[in-house]
């Protein structure tokens, strides 16, 4: 296990001029400095949120975003020991969700899980909990397993990067087209699981979506180097604060274009896209999961 320091420290080591070498003395410096518990060695990173791939030993959920948390030393590297406000914290400082988006998605995620204590990233992978069938990048659970894959599936990382249709952006009406072709080749989701797809995916739209080109959508390059190697693109940063309402308005929208590829297949006009607005009421699901995730908070913070 990786333990870091709780503050950071500069370490400066000088070594001596090596006979016959006409060059100065060398000089290294290290941003920061983890201990390894395992093998007490040191680990050196040069940034505190550096990408590094899962190392063995180390634990994976099938949710790429939290995956590449870890990956990002926003999460701890090893995947475990895992609570609300550890999760919570890593959700704000990495991707700039809201307060109140990250503690209902931490808060419900736990209770669907329905683990006390601590917990590890693996253990979200327990089939029917917060995982789901019909994942756009993961395979369904087997039969009879009790915990789904972890580990991307390159063939339909690719199958859904192929459903933007101009090659270069992923759109909300895309990722609607992605979801109804991955549901259709999946046993039938629950109201509550269909409602977390469509929500994973408006996150990410709302993330990474490139609002000030012409084109609002996900650049096809950055989402596959998000999905598949589950690390935040070269130089992104988040640019503005994800909240709640925002995020259920894209899986509104997300919703809608489904039931349209549903009912005419891929011949969607604008006009018809816009005449799908739902009713806040209709997503009685969502809306009941909000609204006791929120009494929970309640319940737990100030009674």
């Amino acid at each position: 296990m990786v333990q870091r320091l709780t503050e950071p420290h500069f370490a400066l080591r000088r070594f001596p001029t090596i006979p016959g070498n006409s060059h100065p003395d060398m000089m290294f410096t290290a941003t920061s400095l983890n201990h390894d518990g395992a093998s007490g060695t040191i680990v050196i990173e040069k940034d505190l949120h550096e990408w590094r791939p899962q190392q063995p030993g180390e634990v994976r959920s099938p949710c790429p975003a939290l995956n590449t948390l870890a990956n990002h030393g926003y999460l701890p590297r090893d995947g475990k020991q895992l609570n609300h406000s550890i999760i919570t914290r890593a959700l704000e400082e990495g991707y700039g969700l809201s307060g109140v988006l990250s503690h209902i998605l931490v808060i419900g995620g736990i209770a669907l899980l329905g683990q006390a204590g601590s917990f590890a990233l693996d253990d979200l992978a327990r089939h029917n909990r917060i995982e789901h069938d019909a994942s756009l990048v993961h395979d369904d659970t087997k039969a009879r397993d009790e915990y789904a894959p972890t580990a991307p599936d390159s063939t339909l990382v690719n199958q859904f990067l192929a459903q933007a249709k101009d090659g270069h952006f992923m759109t909300i009406e895309d990722v609607a087209k992605a979801r109804v072709w991955r549901e259709s080749q999946c046993p039938v989701l629950n109201h509550l699981h269909a409602e977390i797809a469509r929500g994973e995916m408006a996150i990410a739209l709302g993330l990474f979506s490139q609002l000030d080109s012409d084109k609002q959508g996900i650049p096809v390059d950055m989402l596959r180097v998000w999905l598949s190697e589950e690390r935040l693109p070269s130089d992104w940063k988040p640019t503005h604060t994800q909240g709640l309402l925002e995020t259920i308005r894209t899986s509104w929208k997300i919703y809608n274009d489904m039931k349209i590829f549903e009912d005419k297949g891929d011949n969607i006009t604008p006009d018809e896209r816009g005449s799908r607005v739902s009713n806040v009421f209709g997503h009685r699901y969502l809306v009941s999961f909000i609204l006791l995730t929120f009494l929970f908070v309640a319940i737990t913070y100030w009674v």
